[in-house]
């Protein structure tokens, strides 16, 4: 048994016709690597060589295949590869397989609009909710303002929060009726041109063929095993989580999101996921000089221009918001750093790819995905593991705590992907994993506990007078509340802050915290970590002043 490989000679377009070169061989496929941006497709077909030179040609290939990339390799009995070609030609579509084609587009279409007005079903359920809501909300927190039990800071937020998740679902309502009335044409287009097709006044249409066509010699009569290997465009793939809550203990399950639509059918195959992105350059970076130098003083006629006969700078810079060492460039400079990164296998077997440029996950069960450009969904892994659990409250933005588990990650890599949250078998809403390496920590975040009530009430506000060309002073005070109404003991960081001075003629000052903060940084922020026994609750009161120059206007407060 020998095995030769070879690569394609100078591809030539021509209008050979199938088999020209030799008799045509079924290659099915069988086996794919989808990466990011594209796929590797195997096909291996068998076939009878007399003895002496023969050709082989191998047809039905996608027209988005990279001639490129295409690599054959033949095993049999005193066997020899000698070339290889791909071929492009143009022809006339069987009338058969256009029909079917146009029938297939049809079904397409409508199951496109289907899903457009189960979306939009969705949608208008959830407006329903909304409604339901407010007109609840707005009679229990009536009652509440009028026996002061609220305010209307409480009244307000809620109208405020109602009125914009309304505005944000109506968006999204106007958004499907764009796409759906988009789909709707194209599908009337579809079934037109169905229905010509169908009656014979269809047009032929004129399509573009490609072949490998594989010259062989064989020494004596063979079977001849032909692998052909290829890379397609039009494919990817994403990575998806299911998070599962069930007492302290986490049940992650991996799964991977394949679209493709590379004009042809992947049956089903052993499938491999790479995290590598095939096609991509391979040029070394290198690094440019590093210069430094004075900072020259910017011309006073380009750095403004008269407007309305006043004078009007550019925008400016983040350099020229104030000078190094200043406190508003510290504050700059702090926000900058605290800024999150913007986030982007899935096996039970992962391993190195041969070219060391990405990881490869075999998924466990083969795949069928369609060339329908539609989302094909399968589970690669799982696993359970403890999690430390805590809650996360910031009561000046939201009077909610959100649960957050601490897990440690298996041996798998997690890539970034979106996860659906559920506690037990009730679906709770979504968040996002970042990048996660084997055996590494990682946050979970697990969405609001109804159970943890947090509330943050003004509970001081009062400005001193001042005389002409004196210092006014302004107090304030908070009171955060949190109340645990479960059966178990909890751990919750509350966050708050107070004000940061970008002006060197205002002065902050924390007077008094009760009890002290865990932590506190250069950004005014306060944490409190507090432990509440089972139906037990807690206050945090803490206060600031604010002192300016009677002739200056505080803003921000």
């Amino acid at each position: 048994m020998t095995e030769t490989t070879a690569e394609p000679g100078a591809a030539e377009p021509g209008a050979a016709e199938p088999g020209a070169a030799g008799r045509l061989t079924d290659a099915p496929i069988t086996g794919v690597t989808v990466f990011r941006d594209g796929a590797r497709v195997v096909r291996t077909g068998l076939t009878r060589l007399a003895a002496g030179p023969g050709s082989v040609t191998i047809g039905n290939l996608p027209v988005a295949m990279d001639t490129a990339s295409v690599r054959v390799a033949a095993r049999g009995h005193g066997l020899a590869l000698l070339n290889v070609e791909v071929r492009r030609r143009v022809g006339t579509e069987p009338l058969r397989e256009q029909t079917a084609r146009l029938r297939a587009e049809v079904e397409r279409w409508r199951d496109a609009v289907q899903g457009l007005a189960d979306e939009d079903a969705a949608e208008q359920a959830g407006l329903g909710f909304l409604k339901h809501l407010s007109e609840a909300a707005a009679t229990a927190l009536a009652r509440a303002v009028g026996s002061g039990r609220a305010g209307y800071d409480e009244l307000s937020g809620m109208a405020g929060h109602l009125s914009a998740a309304t505005a944000g679902t109506l968006a999204r309502r106007r958004e499907i009726a764009v796409r759906k009335r988009a789909a709707d044409q194209e599908l009337a287009a579809a079934e037109a041109r169905l229905n010509a097709a169908e009656l014979g006044g269809a047009k032929p249409r004129k399509v573009t063929f490609v072949e490998v066509a594989v010259d062989l010699e064989a020494e004596a009569a063979t079977e001849a095993e032909i692998d052909l290997t290829y890379h397609v465009s039009g494919a990817s793939w994403r990575s998806l989580y299911d998070l599962v809550l069930d007492g302290e203990r986490l049940n992650v399950s991996y799964l991977a999101e394949v679209t493709q639509q590379t004009g042809e059918n992947w049956p089903e195959v052993a499938l491999v996921l790479s995290t590598a992105g095939q096609g991509q350059s391979q040029t070394l970076p290198e690094l440019s000089p590093w210069y430094i130098g004075r900072q020259q003083p910017r011309p006073v006629a380009a750095a403004a221009v008269l407007r309305g006969g006043s004078m009007a700078r550019e925008p400016a810079s983040a350099d020229d918001v104030a000078e190094a060492g200043s406190p508003e460039r510290r504050v700059f400079a702090a926000r900058a750093q605290r800024t999150p990164p913007q986030a982007s296998m899935l096996a039970a077997e992962q391993a190195e790819s041969e070219s060391g440029a990405g990881l490869t996950y075999t998924v466990a069960r083969p795949l069928a995905v369609p060339g329908d450009g539609g989302p094909h969904k399968t589970l690669v892994a799982s696993f359970e593991a403890e999690a430390v659990l805590d809650y996360l409250t910031v009561p000046v933005i939201a009077p909610e705590a959100y649960l957050r588990a601490t897990v440690v990650n298996g041996t798998l890599l997690l890539l970034p992907g979106r996860a659906r949250i559920f506690h037990g078998a009730q679906f709770v809403g979504e968040t996002h994993l970042d990048t996660v390496a084997p055996g590494e920590e990682f946050e979970v975040q697990l969405g609001v506990d109804d159970q943890i009530k947090v509330e943050r009430k003004l509970r001081r506000r009062t400005a001193g007078k001042a005389l002409i060309g004196g210092t006014r002073t302004i107090d304030i005070g908070y009171e955060i509340t949190v109340e645990n109404h479960r059966d178990r003991q909890v751990a919750v960081s509350v966050h708050d802050h107070i004000p940061v001075s970008t002006d060197g003629d205002i002065k902050v000052r924390a007077r008094e915290a009760a009890p002290p903060p865990a932590e506190t940084d250069d950004l005014g922020e306060l944490i409190w970590k507090l432990a509440l026994a089972a139906r037990e609750s807690a206050a945090i009161k803490h206060r600031f002043t604010v002192e300016h120059p009677a002739q200056i206007a505080v803003t921000g407060l």
